[in-house]
């Protein structure tokens, strides 16, 4: 018996160490279409002048969604990402084979946002930091810092200090992970320029809490700013692309519009799933140009596309 069992250990150790895979997060910095830099001037959603001297920001509470759906969680990761470099931060190695997206929080979790930030090492993200990511131990760490200068001539101040535990939201990105050999990486830009998404930055705000333009700024971050990484290989490919498919309005109110450009599509079947991964409701598409989607509640979902049986692309749809 013995002599069976130790080929069977060493087998089943072998497969799962092939299981296993390190995986890293990669976030490239954007200004609408072109690289980040500080200082660039850009316009708003309202039309008005703008440019970031300061974007720094916490991530936390990662999870990683693989495999059909699946989630694993990232323990006790924090990441401090600033404007000045593109994250390139290594999450772990976990048992996955294929990563659909990625789920986390921007901002850090109570009770360890109301701690004393000096116990942590000096190296660490939660540390304390120059300039400050941190109000005090009641108030917490700051959840994002953007700064800089808008108007006609880019010469009034602005500052936006996102904090608070009620404003501590997750967010999620359907995004293939880059697979090479035993590495696989999760590749997003983050698009500064979505952050001051319906904001009147020209107006000077200064802003440092949890109600005001520091809580628009935290939902823009939440809704706007992170998308699947620009110019890099996928297999969820983009919905609109490949399937010459829109939908709209999106975020919405709970009625979305889906256009094909033909009725010769080879998508046949819409699935809609919630956060928690419950399927609510599936859509016939086959030989159809155009239909009406309709969600009540509130909230975050997936749109899953398949082709027979084969789930060929999923967006991040948002009611409002």
């Amino acid at each position: 018996m013995k002599k069976l069992l130790l080929p069977l250990v060493t087998i089943l150790f072998t497969f799962n160490a092939f299981a296993q895979k390190k995986v890293t997060l990669t976030i490239k910095h954007m200004l609408g279409s072109t690289p980040f830099a500080f200082g660039t001037t850009s316009t708003n959603s309202l039309g008005q002048s703008f440019n970031i001297t300061r974007v720094d920001y916490y991530i936390s509470q990662i999870t990683i969604i693989h495999d059909g759906g699946k989630t694993t969680s990232v323990p006790n990761k924090y990441i401090l990402a600033t404007g000045s470099a593109n994250v390139n931060e290594e999450l772990g190695t976990f048992s996955v084979t294929n990563v659909e997206g990625i789920k986390f929080h921007i901002g850090v979790e109570a009770p360890t946002n109301n701690g004393d930030p000096s116990l942590w090492p000096s190296t660490h993200p939660l540390a304390p930091k120059s300039p400050s990511m941190h109000w005090g131990w009641s108030a917490g760490y700051r959840f994002i810092a953007l700064e800089g200068k808008a108007g006609p001539s880019v010469s009034t101040t602005y500052e936006m200090h996102g904090l608070g535990n009620a404003n501590y939201f997750q967010q999620t990105v359907m995004v293939a992970g880059v697979n090479i050999g035993s590495n696989v990486t999760i590749n997003l830009d983050a698009d500064y320029k979505e952050a001051v998404f319906g904001i009147n930055v020209a107006s000077g705000p200064i802003d440092h809490g949890a109600n005001a333009t520091d809580l628009e700024l935290i939902k823009n971050f939440r809704d706007r700013v992170f998308k699947p990484g620009s110019g890099l290989p996928t297999s969820i490919k983009n919905v609109e692309q490949d399937a010459n498919l829109s939908i709209y309005p999106n975020p919405s109110n709970g009625v979305f519009q889906i256009k094909f450009a033909n009725s010769n599509s080879s998508i046949t079947t819409a699935k809609i799933i919630d956060l928690t991964g419950k399927e609510i409701m599936e859509i016939d598409l086959k030989n159809i140009s155009s239909t009406e989607l309709k969600i009540d509640t509130k909230g975050f979902y997936l749109l899953k596309l398949y082709s027979g049986n084969e789930n060929i692309t999923t967006q991040k749809i948002i009611v409002e």
